[in-house]
């Protein structure tokens, strides 16, 4: 069973990959390179168990004083790891394929920048 989680992880990466060319992302983009590297490590890892694997692709400073991280996530895909501050607590929010192409091309708006800084007030049952 361990390899089907794996072969979802992999197409997982090709699709986003796709995705990314499609956004005309190119293959010398530090991205693309760091989720392909990704990729070629899912696949030396199929027949053995392990866990999920995620890649830190980006990390946006001088956002006065925040900073945000976008990680790849071979099971669920894009994640931004907000900070307020340096040494605050992180602020996580899943991202879709369209706001992740945004931040890799560096078109982070005031709107977005909010949005991404903004905590989940979710609490769950």
């Amino acid at each position: 069973m361990p390899c089907k989680y794996l072969w979802y992880q992999v197409k997982k990466v090709e699709d986003e990959l796709n995705i990314l060319k499609q956004a005309g992302i190119t293959k010398d983009n530090p991205v693309y390179q760091q989720i392909y590297k990704l990729r070629g490590e899912l696949f030396g890892k199929l027949g053995f168990r392990v866990p999920t694997s995620m890649v830190g692709v980006l990390k946006l400073l001088g956002l006065s004083p925040g900073e945000v991280t976008i990680w790849f996530n071979s099971e669920t895909g894009w994640l931004a790891e907000a900070r307020t501050e340096p040494g605050a607590p992180p602020i996580y929010h899943h991202l879709d394929d369209e706001t992740a192409i945004k931040l890799i091309k560096g078109e982070l708006t005031k709107e977005l920048e909010e949005r991404l800084m903004m905590p989940d007030d979710y609490i769950g049952e």
